[in-house]
Order: C-alpha cells, then structure tokens, then sequence
C-alpha cells in the first residue's frame, strides 16, 4: 500500500496500546437463544463489560489478559449456536495530513461547497432539518464547546465506555470528528463559522477511539451494532473511515445497520500524494466502503470544477459518488470560535450524510437501500468522473429531491380466468412527482388494458421490440408483452385496476417490473433480493397465469369506451396489425403525459423516450 491509504480520518490514528482492546474478543452468535451462554464463558473468566447486540448476532466482552482470552475462545467456539469467534484487533493506521489538496484561508468566506451539491433546492423546500432524522458521527472525538456547533442529540464514547466523546489530542488529527460535524450541523445566520447542510438538524456523535487514540475493532462494532439495536432516531450514519482490513465482526455490524434501515455514508480514503498507485478500490478495497451492501454510499472527492480529486480514492464499482473534496472551511478545537480549511474523502463524506438526511426529511417513507440508489442515480455526470464512481457523477441534492421512487407488489399468484377478468396492480410512490411505466411480459395469448380514465395508456410490444427502460437502458424483447404509462403522485400509493383478455385456451408466466422518470432522475423499481430474472435480465415478480379463451360476443379490453385501445387482443396476436398507424398511446403531446412516451406502431416496433434520459444510468 502507499501513504495514506491506509488512513482512517483525513490520515489515522496513532497506532498505540489500548487497555482493552488487545484483550477483546468478539463472538459471532446464531440467535438471542445462545447470547446468556456466552455470557456466562466470559462472567466465568472475570471478563467485563460484557455486552451482546441482537440485530448484529455478536457478543463481546473484555478479558483479564492474553491467557484469559485464549481459554475464552477455546471454549466459547464449542457454544451451540457461535458462528465465528475473532480477537479484537488495530484496525492499521499512518500519521500524514493532507496538505497539497486544499487550499483557502481561516474563517471560512467561501461554503462553495453547498450550492454545489444542490442546497439551494432544499432550502426553497423549507428543508433545513428541522423534521429530519438524527445524523449519528462515528470519529475520533469532538469539541462540543464550539459556539458553532449546533444541536446535538446524544453522545457516547466507546473507546473509553463513558458518555464524554472528547478529543483525542494523540490522533494524527484531533480536529477530524469535530470538522465533520460542523459540516453537518454548523449553526447558520450566527454569523460564525459556517452553516451545516443540515443546519437546524441533530447529529448523535459517538467516538470509536479511545483515550490513547487507538482504534480497534471492538469499538466501531460495538458502535455500529448499538445504533443497529437502539431507538436513536438515527437514519445517516456518517462514517469518514476507510481501512483495507475486514473481519467478521465488523461486516456484520455494517449488515445490521442494514436490517436496521440505517444508511451508511463512509469515505473511499486519500492518497498521501497525487494518483497514488493503490487508488483503485476495485482492485485494493477499502472498507467498510467495499462491502458493496445496498444500503452502504462511498464517497469520493471532487475539486471545485466537478472533477476527480488526484488524492482521492475511487472505483468504478466499489465507490458510488463523488461530492466536493478541498478547500472545505468548518470548526477547529483550538477555540470556541476557531475554523480552519481542509481537504480529503473524509470531509466529502458528511456533506453525502447531511443531503441523505434531508432527502429523508422530504421523503421519509424511504428506505436506506432507497436513499442510497436515489443519491447514486441523481448524481450529475462529470467527464471527469466518468468511469471513476458507479454513477459517473456527483452529488446532487437537487435532483435526489425530486427523484419519483416506485415501489411495486408482486402479482397475485396464480391468475386463473375464463375469457377475461381485472387485476390490480399495487404500486407505491415514496419520492416526487413523476411518470410510470409498468412492463409486463406475458403469452402472445393474453392482452392487457387499464382504463383511459385512469390517465395511464397501454401499448403492446412483441419479440424483437425495443424495450427502453430508465436507469437500465434498451432490451430487445424475447417475448411479447404491454406497456402501461401513467402519472404518479408524491407520497401515494395506488390500485391500477388492468383488464386481461386471452384469445385462446393457454398457460403461461406474466413478469411484471416497473421504472419511473421525473424532474430529478429515472428509477428502476425492483424487488432485487426476491422475485425472479425478466427478460430483460433484471429481477422482476412472476407469476403464474391460466386462462381459456374468450368468447367471441366478449367484447372486455376491446370496448372502445373506457378501456385503451392500445392493448387489443389483435395488437398481441400480430405486431404488424396496427400497420402504418399513429401512435397508439394517445396524444404524444398531451402535458398531463409530459412528453413521457410515444408507440410508434410500424413495424411492431415501439421506443420509449426518457422524460430525462441524460440522467439515465445503468445500476446493477
């Protein structure tokens, strides 16, 4: 490794002696049912501060000494239910700050950093915090006596198992915790200082160092499986940490936040000099970042034209987004009052955090796996980002703000009809305003329609359209299939009643998916840990459909009243019935539709056009 990849803050700790740590083990437990005897191993071995997290599966307790915690492990690895049994360990560590990536002076005249990364949309939302969830900080320690800190709404120091998260002066930079948090609630309109992103927010701020500023293990774990256990009001984890070593213990802890539905915001790391030749975290991980679970943001750092910091740590599949980098202005711990400027990974990080928080506050029905792809879609492109981060871009909040973000339920499964029968489609909106788009794959048999009234339309597609769906690009349909677009509301969520004709006897699998465009970005909706693969590669719900053919005075989807026309028995049957027709999905030019979508009917071949298709990105 070089320099400072292996950095923690804006560099790292000092490694040093810990009085517990090197006498901590953690045990990985199947289940609250084990817990009580693997805390009776340890009461029998004089351990102490003895705790067990059931959302993360772990025990942990500290022990006498190096004899003590061998005779622990011995024995608790015969437990039933223990699934691993690790020593607490450094989690590695170098002294160097960051100099030649920020310049600026003390007292902090420029925030360029928050009209860059979209604050303005918040602000004329009326979103400053006040109804946003709690940002927990895990860092080196803080300086709370700063006059311009702002609200903090709870605080825990697990290094030294006190309720006094202070500064650690022995860390390579005792400012690291503090900076950040003025990042994220800095006081605004005090005329001190800077304003956070969340200004009017609360931040809970817990150390994971300990009083000689050593960081193991232990203490992020124990940190992290505690706000996965508890009632903090936390849903942002911001975590400007980054190390190349994993252990179990600390991936299942980032997995509980997870189950917790907390989002982890964390730094890709620095270079100690410009493009260092280990930045590539898809070839030299840096975790917690690399482990890649869905509710996880890695962020890296970008200059003020947009573009890649040269000491910044990227990958093209392991780091999500970028968000400004140097030249960030926030609060010292010389004095109540002191700013200083900075640069690195770390302080690009809690501005990530502070936007996911009022992302939240707008849309608070989001899941963390939500907020994360919601981030990570609206991201703004940079060419010199392109092929650096997952989204090729960085953040912005604006957008995020104004992302529509469909939910959709499975199916009912089987569907058995004669002839013709209706199904209604569930379907969420947790984000803004947007258009939907429903495919569904089924036989060449069966048609579908929804009702004009409705304000969505249908066309049909067969094997060899082209189906374009946002955020996962164009596919060339195998099978035949309906298209259903539609508005979709904020904060709804809505029955599409769909009218299914058959025109033989038959059996088959209907797929269903569906995407979503909007002012901010394309959404693709998807169950991605349930469901099946479509068509198109991605997960989709399916189900089982049986059915006998219609009679012929049956007149169902083909009723020209309320019912589209675009999903006729015959457009399923023939791809080439509609002939040299217009468009089949109403008036391309009707606002109510926004320009959404337009069938072009010859050939049997249909296009569907992105409201915003220069933020369309692919999202696996």
């Amino acid at each position: 490794m070089v320099g400072a990849t292996w950095g923690l803050w804006a560099t790292s700790l000092v490694l040093s002696t810990a009085g517990a740590g090197p006498h901590t083990l953690m045990v990985g437990v199947r289940g609250n049912a084990f817990q009580q005897a693997v805390l009776d191993v340890f009461s029998a071995a004089k351990g102490t501060r003895l705790r067990c997290y059931s959302v993360a599966g772990i025990c942990i307790g500290d022990l006498p000494g190096p004899a003590a915690r061998s005779r622990v492990a011995a024995r608790v690895s015969q437990v039933d239910g223990v699934r691993w049994v690790e020593r607490d360990q450094l989690t590695g560590g170098a002294v160097q700050e960051l100099t030649a990536d920020h310049a600026g002076t003390s007292d902090c005249p420029d925030l360029w950093e928050l009209p860059a990364l979209g604050l303005e949309a918040a602000h004329l939302r009326g979103l400053t915090g006040v109804n946003a969830p709690v940002v927990a900080i895990q860092d080196s320690g803080f300086y709370e006596d700063h006059l311009d800190l702002g609200t903090v709404s709870g605080r825990y120091d697990y290094g030294d198992w006190d309720t006094v998260p202070e500064v650690v002066w022995t860390v390579g930079v005792p400012h690291h915790g503090t900076f950040i948090a003025g990042e994220v609630v800095g006081i605004s309109d005090n005329a001190l200082g800077r304003a956070g992103v969340v200004s009017d927010g609360r931040v809970n701020l817990q150390k994971v160092a300990d009083s000689s500023g050593a960081l193991y293990f232990s203490y992020a774990v124990s940190a992290m499986a505690d706000l996965a256990d508890g009632d903090l009001g936390v849903r942002v984890l911001s975590y400007s940490i980054a190390g190349p070593t994993s252990t179990e213990s600390f991936h299942d802890a980032v997995q509980a936040l997870g189950s917790a539905d907390i989002l982890l915001v964390t730094a890709a790391a620095n270079c100690s000099s410009a493009d260092c030749a280990d930045a590539n975290n898809d070839l030299y991980p840096m975790y917690p970042g690399s482990y890649g679970d869905p509710h996880i943001l890695t962020v890296a750092g970008s200059l003020r034209d947009g573009g890649l910091n040269s000491y910044s740590h990227y990958g093209a599949s392991s780091v999500d987004l970028a968000a400004p980098g140097v030249d960030i202005c926030s609060l010292g711990i010389n004095s109540d009052r002191e700013v200083l400027t900075a640069g690195g990974t770390s302080y690009a990080t809690p501005l990530v955090a502070g936007a996911a928080a009022l992302l939240f506050e707008a849309h608070p029905d989001l899941t963390a796996v939500e907020a994360a792809r919601v981030l990570r879609v609206s991201a703004s492109w940079h060419a010199g980002l392109d092929g650096k981060v997952r989204s090729d871009g960085g953040l912005d909040l604006g957008a995020a703000l104004s992302t529509a973000v469909p939910r959709l339920e499975p199916l009912p499964d089987p569907v058995r009809f004669d002839g013709e029968t209706t199904v209604g489609i569930d379907m969420v909106n947790v984000g803004d305003p947007g258009q939907g788009v429903v495919v569904l794959s089924h036989p060449m048999s069966m048609s579908i329609a929804v009702d004009a009234d409705t304000g969505w339309h249908a066309a049909p597609f067969s094997p060899g359209d082209t189906v374009d769906l946002p955020d996962a690009g164009a596919h060339v349909a195998e099978g035949h299939g309906t298209v259903l677009m539609g508005p979709l509301a904020e904060h709804t969520t809505v029955t599409l009643p769909t009218y299914w004709r058959a025109s033989a006897d038959g059996e088959g699998t209907v797929t269903v998916r569906m995407a979503a465009t909007s002012a901010g970005a394309n959404y693709l909706s998807a169950p991605y840990d349930r469901g099946t693969n479509d068509e198109t590669g991605f997960l989709a719900w399916s189900s089982t459909a049986s059915y006998t053919a219609a009679e012929a005075s049956d007149t169902g989807a083909e009723d020209s009243g309320s019912v589209d026309g675009g999903a006729t028995d015959s457009g399923t049957e023939d791809p080439d019935a509609s002939g040299d027709s217009d468009s089949v999905s109403g008036d391309p030019n009707d606002g109510s539709k926004s320009g959404c979508a337009v069938v072009a009917s010859g050939g049997g071949a249909w296009i569907w056009a992105a409201l915003v298709a220069a933020r369309r990105r692919q999202i696996r």
